[in-house]
């Protein structure tokens, strides 16, 4: 017997077995739930609506001790304990039904050991279209650890609170709120006139026991303790007492101690000087024991608090070791697809080539026509040309790591000196300089050899047959400052390839990395070349910098890591936790909404390869949400789309009164719908969307005028501090150019210690960006308070900076505006600004960027 998936696809029955075939019988849309919950730490159950289980995860199954074969046919009450089990039925499940979801506490059982395990379950119920139940989502969570925690924190409360309340002397403890919590047994006399007494607002009690002002005098000294934690010895003063016909005597001192509960409290000891000597005494021993328990607790906190912390700062490094992992791998299923389509194609293509390239040197000697030994060279030519394609493309995509060695760098130049002379084109002059004693490098000689031949060729190419080639090799220390990060603490070898041509301006170089990316002719170049070089240098662990300016040449430097003793302490790092830095441009902002993933990666890497920022929208709810966080320059949505058609989606946006520019994707020609607006049918070329795209933008352009754009920038604005700043930016402007930097004054700002101020140079790859100023407010928020020197920018998104961004606002020469609202699931939500403004010290090219940050946190009302 087989089931049917939503598909309609047949499947195994789930009592079959493997977690592959169970995965099929999982609700369609879930997918993205299993990918989470295979690595969360809670348990994660998917059931069918009749209660039996479909899936549980790795966490879930740890928590109640099954193996994964072992969960079909179980329920979803079958690892509940027994005495709770009709709790399920009788009341998860119908509030589920009735009000989607169910939350509450729960105990579980461990199948293998039979331990109870408390739980924090959240239920969901799942609906299809039609709006009928297609089965549930359990979350749990294990608060075992943390009830147990809560139960000890209670018995120290307990206990301390026992120690004052059980003590013979005059004792009192005053809470963090000012209330009265514990009187000891001794003092229970002085206070017996007054009901209620606990938790009453000690202000009013001793009010109620002393006259003015001395109760005032006394109120102020109990309030100045607790909020300095400066402790207060009275001198001893006999006073009328309020309460009864009695004069009275006392001596008394307070002081601020940490609570179990780590808050703030007073305790206040206090004795009738008749019974002085005695209590002096007793009150000695007990001061000393209390404070003993405080700095033990202090001490305890202290521990505990460390260690989240250091929990915390392991956690922060997981998650962006996983991103980096995830993007990594990313990377290579893109290679690899490259890789299967050449590798398919290589042998046989280099066979068909291997003979063309053996007859025509056969016909080349045996012939002594000149005119076809011409020909034959031409044929021989081209097909060796096809041969180093399918070379480059194989290096490019292969799937295999470096096999690294330790390679002579003198002896491998030397061999390929040849070569590169030969390789030269025209009048080119070229000077090889290797350092005496130069280190061993850890590489593989072949594709290092590829790398230098690439390199020359390349430069050769630029210079158009004269200029001057210069290779240089020398060591590079691991204290040098010329070593770059990625080999903070290694020796290095840097072998440098300069030339005095043309140079590249700044968008070229920032894409000249990038595969097949060319600025040769057609016919000329491949746009693998240099992608080559990069991937070699970043697999060998190495990294790469390039320097260049119009007019003023190209300099690339590779460092490579200098070849350790088998015994030596620094290992050479492995090619996969060298990180990929690749660069792109950030212009225009577009949302792209479209059901079919693969469909929207194709059409955003696309134009991302056209400059354009490209935000993915998986439907359109998920789009509204974005609309409302981000500033987007254009939207491109599908019209049929499961949750929203395109149509409704640009109602909505309109609706609310935005005049984003927008653009349909559909497959259905001529929809009535769609008259009157931009639309591309599919299938189409990715040129056809570009030219569309640019179109709707220009028009855009068009119709708002530079001040109009900036008067919208204002209205988008939250914070007086970036509305002051961008007021300023607008007042040193001369019409639509840069202003200059020397005309900012950082005191036009609202709140000046929320700006930061860097200096970029687009002459480099990666851009450099140099902080010579960061407020105050901003440093704090920084982790460790680092230097301005040392704040973040290339790859991550800190308070600080964030990439694209900077890169935006420097290469547009146009303001970047950001702004989020962030959950942080704690009761507290935080609200990020940046706003970044382009500067100039020449009005033409932005060397400056100025910008304000504003962060802050507030707490989230109870729904």
């Amino acid at each position: 017997m087989e089931d049917a998936n939503e598909d309609g696809q047949s499947v195994e029955p789930l009592a079959k077995g493997r977690r592959a075939d169970s995965l099929k019988a999982v609700p369609h849309g879930s997918a993205a739930l299993i990918q989470m919950a295979e690595y969360t730490g809670d348990l994660i159950g998917l059931c069918d609506a009749g209660g039996r289980l479909a899936y549980l995860n790795p966490a879930g199954r740890r928590l109640i001790g099954v193996e994964a074969a072992d969960i079909f046919p179980m329920r979803l009450t079958d690892y509940v304990v027994p005495e709770q089990r009709h709790l399920v039925d009788k009341v998860v499940v119908p509030t589920a039904r009735r009000d989607g979801v169910w939350e509450g506490e729960m105990q579980l059982v461990n199948l293998k050991t039979d331990d109870i395990i408390d739980v924090q379950r959240s239920t969901f119920a799942t609906r299809d279209e039609r709006g009928e139940i297609t089965g549930f989502v359990s979350v749990m969570r294990d608060i075992t650890h943390d009830k147990v925690q809560k139960g000890r924190l209670r018995r120290q409360i307990e206990t301390f609170e026992a120690l004052i309340a059980n003590n013979p002397l005059e004792i009192c403890l005053v809470d963090a709120d000012f209330r009265l919590r514990v009187v000891s047994r001794g003092a229970r006399t002085v206070f017996e006139n007054i009901q209620p007494l606990l938790g009453r607002d000690f202000a009013d009690v001793l009010r109620a026991l002393w006259p003015e002002p001395f109760a005032s005098e006394a109120i102020a000294r109990f309030r100045q303790t607790l909020d300095t934690g400066m402790a207060y010895d009275a001198a001893t003063t006999p006073e009328q007492r309020a309460d009864i016909e009695a004069r009275e005597a006392y001596g008394w001192r307070i002081e601020r101690v940490t609570l179990p509960d780590e808050c703030y409290g007073i305790v206040c000891y206090f004795h009738d000087l008749i019974d002085r000597e005695y209590g002096t005494r007793a009150l000695g021993r007990r001061e000393a024991e209390l404070r003993d328990l405080n700095i033990d607790l202090e001490r305890r906190v202290r521990a505990r608090t460390a260690a989240l912390n250091h929990a915390n700062e392991r956690l922060t490094a997981e998650i962006e070791r996983r991103e980096a992992v995830q993007a990594a791998q990313l990377q290579s299923q893109k290679l690899e697809a490259v890789g299967q389509l050449v590798s398919g194609i290589a042998h046989d293509f280099n066979n068909i080539l291997g003979a063309v390239i053996g007859g025509l040197t056969i016909i080349q000697n045996r012939n002594d026509d000149p005119r076809i030994e011409q020909i034959a060279t031409m044929g021989q030519r081209a097909a060796e040309r096809g041969a180093a394609l399918v070379r480059q493309l194989l290096a490019f995509a292969r799937q295999e790591d470096v096999v690294a060695q330790r390679v002579d760098l003198a002896g491998a130049i030397g061999e390929i000196s040849d070569l590169v002379r030969h390789g030269m084109r025209g009048n080119v002059a070229l000077a090889i300089d290797c350092d005496d004693d130069l280190w061993p490098v850890l590489a593989d000689p072949t594709q290092l050899q590829s790398a230098l031949l690439n390199l020359a060729n390349n430069a050769s190419d630029a210079m158009n047959g004269g200029g001057h080639l210069h290779i240089a090799v020398s060591n590079c220390a691991r204290t040098s400052a010329d070593l770059p990060l990625e080999l903070d603490g290694q020796d290095a070898i840097r072998i440098v390839v300069a030339d005095d041509g043309p140079g590249m301006d700044s968008d070229t170089l920032q894409r000249i990395t990038e595969p097949f990316f060319t600025t040769k002719a057609r016919g000329k170049g491949t746009g693998l070349g240099l992608a080559m070089v990069q991937r070699f240098v970043e697999q060998s662990g190495g990294a790469m910098r390039i320097e260049s300016r119009p007019g003023h040449g190209t300099t690339f430097s590779i460092f490579l890591p200098r070849a350790v003793d088998p015994g030596a302490s620094d290992p050479v790092p492995r090619s996969d936790e060298t990180g990929f830095n690749a660069t792109g441009r950030a212009f225009e902002t577009v949302l792209l909404v479209d059901d079919d993933a693969e469909l929207c990666a194709m059409i955003a890497e696309g134009l991302s390869d056209h400059g354009f920022d490209v935000i993915v929208a998986p439907d359109a709810q998920a789009a509204l949400l974005v609309l409302r966080t981000r500033a987007i320059d254009a939207l491109i949505t599908d019209v049929h789309m499961p949750d929203m058609t395109g149509n409704d989606l640009v109602a909505q946006v309109r609706a609310s009164g935005s005049d984003i520019p927008c653009l349909f994707m559909t497959g259905i020609a001529n929809e009535a719908a769609l008259d009157g607006e931009t639309v591309v049918q599919k299938p189409f070329n990715p040129a056809v969307l570009h030219y569309a795209l640019r179109r709707i933008l220009i028009a855009r352009d068009q119709r708002a005028s530079d001040a109009e754009r900036l008067d919208r920038l204002t209205l988008r604005l939250k914070s007086d501090c970036t509305r002051s700043l961008l007021d300023h930016w607008r007042a040193v402007r001369a019409g639509p150019v840069i202003p200059l930097f020397e005309t900012f004054t950082i005191n036009a700002c609202s709140e000046p210690h929320r700006i930061v101020v860097a200096q970029i140079d687009l002459g480099k790859v990666p851009i450099h960006f140099t902080f010579t100023l960061v407020g105050d407010t901003l440093r704090n928020a920084v982790p460790h308070s680092i230097a301005a020197t040392e704040m973040p920018v290339s790859g991550n998104d800190s308070l600080a900076a964030r990439e694209a961004a900077y890169r935006r606002c420097a290469l547009t020469g146009k303001p970047s505006h950001e702004y989020a609202r962030i959950n942080l699931g704690d009761g507290y939500r935080e609200t990020f600004e940046r706003l970044l403004l382009p500067f100039s010290s020449d009005g033409i090219v932005v060397d400056h960027i100025v910008g304000a940050v504003v962060i802050e946190r507030e707490a989230v009302g109870e729904r």
